[in-house]
């Protein structure tokens, strides 16, 4: 015997309502239906699930624990309708996918433009839309649905992404030809740690981790500039203002004008993985499953 419960979409709304207006007659005239109406629909719900999903008050409704699993649900149901409708209107029109992508500067400043040329030169009628976003604002962004692809460090916490590796990346030291430093192949945070810094903006990943390495030192960064762009920082630099740390994939080559020379930092907490994540591989677009499938070695999954 076939128990699959089959639910009314209509019947579904009207839960919703009643559900988040905590009243039978503000959400009628919200949905522009009779009362009676609303309270019958609500009791077929009740007698399909077979348990109460709310208590009638005397002054409006409050939700069984049934009926707060049922919101849940059924809100997530018309979420997947809305994104369907969208997804199909993006057909209607010729564009075949829409891609919403946030990043951090160190993905968009190299290989992110490269990845979007690849893409859309086998799919030229998706429509792919790129926001650049500290490391925590493109997990929310992701974790919230305005992304439906993100790319950020390994240093940022992202519970409830599910990422792979991308690339790897190295923080560097920007210096100016005549330093003292210019002339090494390779640098320790102790030879850099007392030195004048232009730094990133405060709540960027870059500078979480230098200032949490100089307090393992005992010490306190000098940092005489901060900007939030790592073009300026390497102008700064080149201006004999400080001297910068970044990662290598944040700086594009066209930057590093005027003799201005990027150093490695060899330190092994100076090493960390760019990644590429999404929400919910499982309930994403094909569009981003097939960008997702271009970036990584492997089928998500198949290990």
């Amino acid at each position: 015997m076939d128990k699959t419960m089959r639910f009314d979409l209509v019947s579904l709304s009207l839960f919703v309502a009643v559900a988040e207006e905590q009243n039978l007659t503000h959400a009628a005239r919200r949905k522009h239906t009779a009362v009676s109406a609303v309270s019958k629909r609500i009791a077929e719900l009740e007698q399909q699930v077979g348990t109460p999903l709310m208590l009638r008050m005397p002054r409006g409704i409050t939700l069984t624990p049934a009926g707060h699993s049922l919101l849940y649900h059924a809100r997530q149901v018309f979420r997947n309708l809305e994104k369907m409708e969208e997804e199909l209107s993006d057909y209607a029109a010729g564009i075949r996918g829409h891609i919403r992508i946030y990043t951090i500067s160190a993905a968009l400043m190299n290989n992110l433009p490269r990845v979007v040329s690849d893409y859309l030169a086998h799919y030229p009628q998706t429509d792919i839309e790129i926001e650049e976003h500290t490391g925590i604002s493109v997990v929310q962004g992701l974790l919230s649905g305005e992304a439906d692809v993100g790319f950020f460090s390994s240093w940022t916490s992202a519970a409830g992404i599910v990422s792979w590796p991308w690339q790897h990346d190295l923080l560097s030291v920007l210096v100016w030809p005549t330093h003292p430093l210019a002339g090494r192949s390779e640098l320790k945070f102790e030879d850099i740690i007392d030195e004048k810094l232009i730094g990133a903006h405060r709540n960027s990943a870059v500078s979480h981790i230098l200032e949490r390495q100089a307090r393992a030192c005992g010490k306190t960064l000098s940092v005489g500039l901060r900007v939030s762009s790592f073009i300026s920082m390497a102008e700064l630099v080149a201006q004999q203002l400080g001297i910068a740390i970044v990662p290598v994939n944040e700086v594009a080559s066209s930057t590093l004008h005027r003799g201005v020379r990027l150093i490695p930092l060899a330190e092994p907490w100076a090493q960390r993985e760019l990644l590429v994540g999404v929400k919910d591989y499982a309930q994403a677009s094909p569009s981003v499953k097939s960008l997702i499938g271009s970036l990584i070695p492997c089928e998500p999954g198949q290990e």
